[in-house]
């Protein structure tokens, strides 16, 4: 969209020509109408959070994200450009702001584009969604299509899909999944992000377990948490598991709000039902200088240099 547009690797594509310059799932569970993605990369982009595919990456560029498929573009030619925009101007789904806005992108996209279809109202996972396709021709005479999906994030904000029809058709699958992904974050916890936030337990702590079997085969998990003094945490988990015919790996990711109370932490994931755990504070039983923090009974160890419990 118009504040949001790297318009040099727009005009590649809408060429039909040049070179590909450029280039966390969660344990919680979603909302009752968005569908996470499994194994997918929880992101967060203009107050709207969402999976990608683990075969796909995500790579901020100015204000815009610029999201690339696995195998894009296998020729060297320019063929398929994914990235979201937002624009701050559009306020609201209703009337016709953000369409002004995705047909003066779609023209200066591909110039000559005209209306194909839409709006049409659509649902992005627990977003209210609109719709929109133009088409044109690139300058090599084939046909190219705007595809565009917009909603309210902190303003109009919109996937934007540039591409050969026969190249977005592959991803379509995909597109879908990413949008069906889509929610608001959950807002923060009540006493969360101000005085529930006990600063001392800010920082990254880790949990790691090693397990070895019999047949050569074992299991090695490392967990870790960062509990931000803003009152954000992000927890990470993952695993690998050998046997003597090869390994599996496996990650997850959630992000939320936390706070304190005596005794206890809660955690209001940006996806998913909020949730409490027992805490406590003890020091290393062997490094006894290094404190630890104890949640459900699972012994997290500080990543960085503090104090030991007192």
């Amino acid at each position: 969209m118009r504040h949001a547009i790297a318009l040099s690797l727009f005009a590649l594509l809408a060429a039909g020509c040049g070179k590909d310059e450029g280039g966390s799932s969660s344990s919680s569970s979603s909302g009752p109408s968005a569908r996470r993605i499994s194994g997918g990369t929880e992101t967060r982009f203009k107050g709207i959070v969402f999976d990608i595919p683990a075969n796909w990456k995500s790579q901020a560029q100015g204000d815009a994200l610029v999201l690339t498929p696995d195998g894009a573009n296998p020729t060297g030619s320019v063929e398929e450009f994914y990235l979201m925009g937002a624009d701050t101007a559009v306020t609201s789904l209703s009337g016709e702001a953000m369409e002004q806005s995705l047909a003066k992108s779609a023209g200066q996209l591909q110039p000559g584009a005209t209306k194909k279809s839409g709006p049409d109202s659509a649902t992005f996972g627990a977003m209210e969604g609109r719709k929109w396709v133009w088409s044109a021709k690139a300058q090599n005479g084939k046909d190219v299509e705007v595809r565009a999906w917009g909603w309210m994030g902190t303003s109009g904000t919109a996937l934007i899909a540039l591409g050969y029809p026969d190249a977005l058709a592959k991803r379509e699958k995909d597109v879908e999944a990413i949008l069906a992904s889509m929610s608001k974050p959950a807002a923060p916890a009540a006493g969360g992000g101000g005085g529930g936030v006990a600063q001392e337990l800010c920082g990254q702590w880790f949990w790691m377990s090693n397990f070895t079997a019999n047949n050569g085969g074992g299991l090695q998990t490392n967990t870790w948490i960062m509990l931000d003094a803003s009152g954000r945490y992000k927890w990470h988990y993952e695993s690998v598991s050998t046997n003597p015919n090869g390994a599996v790996w496996g990650s997850e990711d959630e992000t939320g709000t936390w706070s304190t109370a005596e005794g206890t932490i809660s955690f209001r994931p940006d996806r998913g039902n909020p949730y409490m755990q027992a805490l406590v504070k003890r020091n290393h039983p062997k490094n006894v200088g290094d404190p630890m923090i104890v949640l459900d009974g699972k012994a997290y160890v500080t990543a960085t240099n503090r104090p030991a419990w007192r």
